[in-house]
């Protein structure tokens, strides 16, 4: 069985996008060399000026896809205390309230504060 952290899923999608973020800048050095070409004369074929774009358009969509799991790991590593359990707090306050309401009710609102 494999334990899997919170850090190690951070990391593992760090590296990932890190990758990622590599293919898209080599990619943006063929996009310019592609473009000396076209500004240049040279004839450039429909069906290279589509794989480009289709190349280009799949390392942006899996850049997103990253970032966005990326974000979500750090969100949910955000919420987890050291030993791997987390509080709601927000809970907590609404569920005290309203036990406190629910006093104030019975007893009278001098007989109870927050």
């Amino acid at each position: 069985m494999t334990l899997i952290t919170p850090g190690l899923e951070e990391a593992r999608t760090d590296e990932l996008l890190l990758d990622v973020h590599n293919s898209l800048r080599d990619l943006r050095r063929e996009f310019r060399a592609f473009k000396e070409r076209v500004e240049a004369g040279e004839d450039v074929k429909n069906a290279e000026v589509k794989s480009k774009a289709t190349d280009l358009n799949s390392v942006l969509v899996n850049c997103q896809k990253l970032e966005t799991t990326l974000a979500e790991v750090r969100q949910k590593r955000s919420r987890i205390a050291q030993g791997g359990y987390a509080l709601d707090l927000d809970a907590a306050r609404v569920e005290v309230r309203c036990a406190l309401g629910r006093l104030r009710t019975c007893a009278g609102p001098r007989d109870v504060s927050e």
